[in-house]
């Protein structure tokens, strides 16, 4: 199958999260990729723990449960680790959708709320970095 090219950043769906369109910068860089929250905590349910996650991007709000989630350690770019919940998700692509897994991290201070890392692309798609919003 042959590998989709994409710009250094695409708009992209999340539809379990109703997220319609937003940015998403590509990071050759990153492992894997993360994705930003606004509030996160773990609560029991019928014994179970459950991760509940708001998130506010792309223009909406909307809560989440994940009751499949885990603690990943995480390196910085900075070289700092810093250990954080890694959840799956589908992210859809001009026509494409790849269950994803996703870092929670506060990326409010960022100018992108959705990182895509190298497990996404791989096998997929190859980065143009000299463009940008290749797939609209």
């Amino acid at each position: 199958m042959p590998k989709v090219t994409i710009g250094r950043t695409e708009y992209i769906a999340l539809p379990k999260l109703g997220v319609g369109r937003v940015e998403a910068k590509l990071d050759t860089g990153a492992y894997r990729s993360a994705l930003h929250y606004q509030k996160l905590h773990v609560r029991q349910a019928n014994g179970h723990p459950e991760l509940v996650v708001t998130f506010r991007m792309g223009g909406t709000r909307s809560r989440m449960v994940f009751r499949q989630f885990s603690l990943v350690v995480v390196k910085s770019s900075t070289g700092q680790r810093t250990e954080r919940y890694l959840v799956s998700t589908p992210v859809k692509l001009n026509g494409h959708t790849v269950k994803t897994q996703f870092t929670l991290f506060d990326r409010s201070d960022m100018k992108y709320q959705v990182l895509l890392g190298r497990k996404f692309l791989r096998g997929r798609f190859v980065v143009d970095v000299a463009r940008r919003r290749v797939l609209g």
